[in-house]
């Protein structure tokens, strides 16, 4: 049985302009936990360098760590347990998988030779279970989406990581010293960087794979390598 006296000790700042922030965030897709157990109210979340385990009433993160208010994780959990009302639809993971024969027919037919072995190497870099990500050009990019070969990345902290860091320190609140690692400045500023104002050089888009290939990165990898055998792509 949930307790619901637990999360409701946080009923008096949840108005706060930095609560909403966190609210919206833990709507998105990539913020899905990774393991979550109702009955005893908690759940694993897949962080930028590690995973973080999440009650109602703290989370490991380094926000949490930092505020001691609820984090986007906190605010995940107690919208799937029913506890809280999102502020927007929260997305779905739930996204049929292709095998690799329907996944290689959609490469072979929207892309080009050379199109082909830059998603070969992408996918070798994703993996298996979307291990990666990467910039891409935009019109690239929006051929890629188009295809539902891949997904604009929506993970605030793994976006900052293709910043340059005197470009993710804009994004300090005043007063606020900058940590002396890349890592911890991102998060201390992730959970209130609004993902538009987080511009790329030449527009470009940071894509990782689409959730119906995701599982297949190595198998893709291979197959174009066997399609291209003198390209430059290795082996997994």
């Amino acid at each position: 049985m949930i307790n619901t006296a637990t999360w409701n000790q946080w009923d008096d700042i949840h108005s706060t302009s930095e609560q909403l922030k966190r609210q919206k965030k833990a709507c998105e897709k990539g913020l899905s936990p990774l393991e979550i157990n109702e009955s005893d109210c908690n759940a694993v979340f897949k962080g930028s360098s590690s995973k973080y385990t999440t009650t109602l009433s703290n989370c490991t993160c380094r926000d949490f760590a930092l505020r001691k208010l609820p984090c986007k994780h906190m605010y995940r959990l107690a919208y799937e347990l029913h506890l809280f009302n999102p502020p927007c639809e929260v997305a779905s993971t739930d996204v049929p998988q292709l095998n690799k024969n329907e996944a290689m027919q959609i490469i072979k037919s929207v892309l080009t030779p050379e199109e082909q072995q830059i998603f070969g190497y992408f996918c070798y870099h994703c993996g298996n279970n979307n291990a990666s990500e990467e910039l891409f050009p935009i019109e690239f990019a929006n051929k890629l989406i188009g295809a539902n070969l891949a997904c604009e990345v929506t993970d605030t902290a793994k976006l900052l990581k293709h910043l340059h860091i005197s470009k993710v320190r804009k994004f300090l609140p005043p007063g606020t010293k900058s940590p002396r690692t890349k890592a911890e400045l991102i998060d201390i500023v992730a959970p209130t960087v609004n993902n538009n104002d987080i511009i790329f050089p030449d527009e470009k888009k940071c894509l990782t794979l689409h959730p119906s290939v995701s599982h297949l990165g190595h198998t893709i990898h291979r197959q174009i390598c066997i399609m291209y055998p003198d390209s430059e792509q290795e082996y997994v």
